[in-house]
């Protein structure tokens, strides 16, 4: 007899596909993901502006929000994800550090509750694949970006969801988005889009 009734537990969840279970946050905080993924190479590869708005989706926890939040303090970091939990986690962690250019927002990546043209940057961290329709959020992320703005895809091997390049070109093309550029490693990638400008 199966005592869960056939439904996924947050520990099968946390080893297979789909969104990452709240319960396992403190997982992903975890100090010795700096030796891999340190905030600052994510806020580096970003190529953020002091006064940037920047919208992060799939925010988790908040372990690149801090980082992001400082590096555009006459700026706006929204965070965005899923799961309120998440967002509460976050929230507490930013504002423990004395963090306040920043706002909270819950919704599904496929349909981003925010109006279009408003942010210079959106980026996600080991997120796409998570998302029910990959294509369809790309698209999303799409039309809330300014012209000329950028969305930031980082991908890593070894997560259930990974994405691989040539699938997230392919889904950004399909965005109207444009390859601004490619950082390595392979199993560490981050792929920078822009938006293309209005015309004159």
């Amino acid at each position: 007899m199966n005592p869960n009734n056939g439904k996924a537990t947050p520990l099968s969840r946390l080893t297979g596909k789909g969104i990452y279970p709240v319960e396992y946050a403190g997982w992903l905080l975890n100090p010795l993901r700096r030796l891999i993924s340190p905030p600052s190479k994510i806020v580096k590869r970003l190529g953020l502006r002091s006064t940037d708005r920047v919208l992060e989706i799939g925010c988790g926890p908040g372990y690149f929000s801090l980082a992001v939040a400082r590096a555009v303090r006459q700026g706006m970091l929204t965070l965005f994800d899923y799961q309120d939990g998440m967002l509460d986690i976050a929230e507490r962690r930013l504002k423990k550090r004395g963090i306040a250019n920043f706002t909270r927002r819950q919704g599904d990546a496929k349909a981003l509750p925010f109006a279009d043209n408003d942010f210079d940057v959106a980026f996600m961290v080991t997120v796409l694949g998570e998302v029910g329709d990959p294509a369809a959020a790309l698209k999303d992320a799409a039309r809330v970006l300014k012209p000329g703005g950028r969305l930031s895809i980082t991908e890593m091997i070894g997560d259930p969801d990974f994405v691989s390049i040539a699938h997230l070109k392919e889904m950004a093309r399909g965005a109207g988005l444009t390859l601004e550029r490619r950082y390595g490693p392979r199993f560490f990638y981050t792929c920078n889009f822009t938006k293309p400008a209005s015309k004159a």
